[in-house]
């Protein structure tokens, strides 16, 4: 009778431990991570017309970086041009941004395997850029 016990205990162990190790692929942090092309950005809000506007990228130099590290490090290059911030997910369609300009409060507009585009504001100000990246 022991050993019968004893045997389900340790099957009942073993299913549990499977079952909560299932991969997380549905929450916005899962869905964001990994490095993304960067393919447009239009900014609106700047008071001096000459830094609105669509600017496009899309080459390989031109990314983001969504870090897998406990640090949730963002990594930015444009043109080359790297900067290091981080970034916390709010809700599930909403995350922050630390990085070169400012804070900014982001926004997903969609989001799939392939195609990512969120709207962020810069914290304090009425500039907001729209972001466009691809894998």
């Amino acid at each position: 009778m022991k050993k019968q016990i004893t045997i389900l205990s340790l099957l009942m162990l073993f299913t549990s431990t499977l079952i909560s190790c299932k991969k997380d692929e549905t929450s916005l942090k899962a869905q964001m991570m990994g490095r993304w092309t960067l393919n447009r950005i239009v900014t609106t809000g700047y008071t001096d017309d000459k830094l609105n506007g669509d600017v496009n990228y899309g080459k390989t130099t031109d990314y983001i970086d969504y870090k897998s590290n406990n640090d949730d490090q963002v990594e930015l290059s444009l043109s080359g041009n790297r900067t290091i911030g981080t970034y916390v997910i709010i809700y599930s369609d909403q995350f922050s941004m630390d990085i070169n300009d400012g804070l900014n409060y982001c926004k997903i507009n969609s989001i799939s395997q392939n195609k990512l585009q969120f709207t962020a504001k810069i914290d304090k100000t009425n500039v907001t850029k729209v972001y466009y990246l691809t894998r």
